[in-house]
Formats: structure tokens, sequence, C-alpha cells
């Protein structure tokens, strides 16, 4: 399918236009559905359209945010977008744009310096080998790391804008949901059973588990439950900060400072998870600003006369004879038939496109923002351009 023409939106309608004032935007959706390019494409129309510092923070591992730049890599440091490699593409910005790749651990050993009681419980924790794989010992640990980070950079107040590209994650659910578990996590009943002041947990462990626990010495060497609850006593002493922290950053995503973007492409399984998450939002009073239907078809599929015409070449066993006489040579009748089926499929795709963009126009007063389905990749930053100038 050829390139779709983009037209730009006057721009006291644009997504970018009406979100000029939010400090913490945070583009949300399942995987696959192209967050990160709109992520990258909403902090160019912002850096275009205002006078403001504009950070994109990536979470993506698969790093397609510094392609879409035209960057050969993003690292964990804010890097400025240059002015003159934005000009070589024809984009001409207001303010600055800066763009950074999430640092997991580095992230989480700030919390834990942060929160622990004593820089000995700190440093006690980072040493420990179970904590090294903590990070993965959670659901939505990716999720609540993005969290932390966003919060500590709208603390820092460097940047007027915060671009929040989450994790590729199968529900985006997981993202509302991390600081909670997190939380859960920490102060999880079986744990403060294990690590208790009167080691019953512990006794028990070992009454119960004497052969594993024989191996697990043999392989992990001595006290390798001793070194466990240790850890998570000292884990525990943050479970307070954690708890507080959970509050303050759920207080800043129910404000106004802050607003929501779900993408989505049309089709059921990633629309309907986008339709659970704006319920969610809406259950959590966090402000949803704009859903962005990413990959969409042209109207121009749905026209009724060329629908008529492709039911013909599909259909009509005259037509063929037809046609060859009119054009001077011979037609085959299957090449017709392929077409006209071919216009029909993706008829079809359209029309369901045009029932999920009526429900998605429901979904509580949110703009809703098409982005056509392009023939090239939208990694070139004139692509990206292109996709900006809708936003």
């Amino acid at each position: 399918m050829s390139a779709v023409r983009a037209t730009a939106p006057a721009a006291a309608d644009t997504l970018a236009g009406q979100l000029g004032d939010v400090e913490v935007i945070i583009c949300c959706g399942s995987g696959g559905v192209g967050k990160t390019t709109v992520s990258a494409a909403l902090g160019l129309a912002m850096a275009e359209r205002h006078d403001r510092r504009v950070l994109v923070l990536t979470v993506d591992p698969a790093r397609r945010l510094a392609t879409a730049l035209g960057m050969q890599e993003i690292g964990t440091d804010p890097v400025k977008v240059s002015r003159a490699r934005l000009r070589k593409a024809g984009i001409e910005i207001e303010g600055e744009l800066f763009t950074a790749m999430l640092d997991m651990k580095s992230t989480f050993d700030r919390m834990v310096t942060r929160l622990a009681p004593t820089r000995r419980d700190a440093q006690r924790i980072l040493n420990n080998r179970f904590y090294h794989g903590i990070s993965d010992s959670f659901i939505g640990s990716h999720e609540y790391m993005a969290m932390e980070a966003l919060y500590e950079l709208h603390e820092a107040g460097e940047y007027d804008t915060l671009i929040i590209d989450t994790p590729p994650s199968r529900n985006a659910i997981d993202f509302l949901e991390a600081p909670n578990r997190l939380t859960d996590f920490v102060g999880a009943k079986l744990l403060s059973w294990l690590s208790g002041p009167t080691g019953f947990g512990m006794r028990a462990v070992n009454l119960a588990a004497g052969p594993f626990l024989h191996m697990a010495d043999r392989l992990l060497g001595a006290d390798v439950l001793s070194e466990v609850a240790e850890f998570v006593a000292d884990l525990q002493k943050i479970y307070g900060g954690v708890q507080q922290r959970a509050r303050d950053v759920y207080k800043l995503l129910r404000s106004s400072q802050v607003g929501f973007v779900v993408v989505t492409t049309l089709e059921p399984a990633a629309f309907g998870e986008a339709e659970f998450f704006c319920s969610r939002l809406r259950e959590y009073r966090m402000p949803l600003r704009a859903v962005v239907a990413n990959r969409t078809l042209p109207d121009s599929l749905r026209d009724r006369t060329a629908l008529a015409t492709a039911c013909a070449l599909a259909d009509d066993d005259k037509l063929p004879g037809w046609l060859s006489q009119r054009v001077g040579h011979r037609v085959p009748p299957d090449a017709l038939h392929a077409i006209g089926e071919r216009w029909l499929q993706f008829h079809a795709i359209a029309e369901r496109d045009a029932r999920q963009l009526s429900r998605l126009e429901r979904l509580g007063g949110a703009q809703a923002v098409r982005i056509p389905l392009f023939s090239e990749d939208a990694s070139a930053l004139e692509s990206l351009a292109r996709i900006a100038a809708l936003l």
C-alpha cells in the first residue's frame, strides 16, 4: 500500500497544543502498538510548538527510540537531540529535546540508598547476592522503576515536560499497579514470617526442607537461608519508605500536572486492552488526555463506489472480457478476481476500524488521534516528523 499523506490539524486542535502545560506525559499501551514511536513523535511535536525543555524517557530494551530520532544510541544520561540534525531533516524546534534510557539497576540502587535507615543498612542490601536478582522477583519491576524515575525527574524540575515511554509489557495495567505490587512484595507476610524475631519460620523451613537445604548449602555455601533472612530483614526496613513513595507517586499521577496518552492499534486484542486500561484510569481517578489509534487504514477503503467496483472485479465473470476489449490486450480473469478480493479484505478491516474508532470516541471525553498506516518504517527523522505533524 502506498504511503498515506498526513494532513496536519490546526495548531489549536493538536494533541501537543492541548498538552502544552502538562508536566508529565505517560504513553501507555500493550506491546507492539507503537508506544516508542508515538512517544518520540510527541516529544518532537512538543519541542516544535512550545519553548520547553522536553525529555523523552524510554525503558524499551530494543532501543528503538534512538533509531527513530536518527541517533546511534541513547544512554542512561539525558542527551540533547542536535538542532542541526533536526534542521537537516527539515524540522525547526522552538524548545529543546532530550532523550534518555531508563537504567533499572541505578534507579533501584538509588531507591534503596534513599529509603534505608542508615548507610550501613543500604550497603548491606546492595552487596547481598539475592538483591542482584530482585528486580526480576516481582511482577511489574520495570513498571515500578519507570514510575520511580519519572517521580525523581519531576521532583528535580530540570525539564518542563517529561514523556515516559512505558515498558513493553503484555498488560498495560501493570504500570498502574506497580507501586502496590512492590509494596506487597517488600511487606509480604511470608517474608515477615521468615525473618521474624523468633525465627520460628526459619526453624520450620529447616525441619521441612532438610534435604533441599543440604543440597543448597553444597551448591551455594553454608547458611543460605540465614543469608536470605538477613536480606529480607534489611529489605523490610525500607517498607515504610516504599509505602510513602507509592502514595506520593499515586498523588502525582492523579494531579493536573500529568496526562495519560493511551496508544493502541485497532486490532481487537490491542484495542480491547486499551479500553480496559482507559476504564481503569477512570477508576484510579487519573487524567486520560488522549487515545492514539496507530496504523489506521484510510477512509477511502470504505467508499461505496469503490466497494461496488471491487465486488464486480471479484465476482463478475464477464468483466475480464469486456476490459480486455477496452484495453486492447487480454486481461487474466484470475488477476482481476484477486485484485477485487484483496480490496474487499482491506474494506472489511477498514469497516472494523471504523467501528473501533466510534467506540474510541466514547471512552470518556478524551481526544482521539489517528495515525495512518505508512508504507515505510517510521525510523527516520523525516518519517517521525510526519507523525509529529498529526499530534
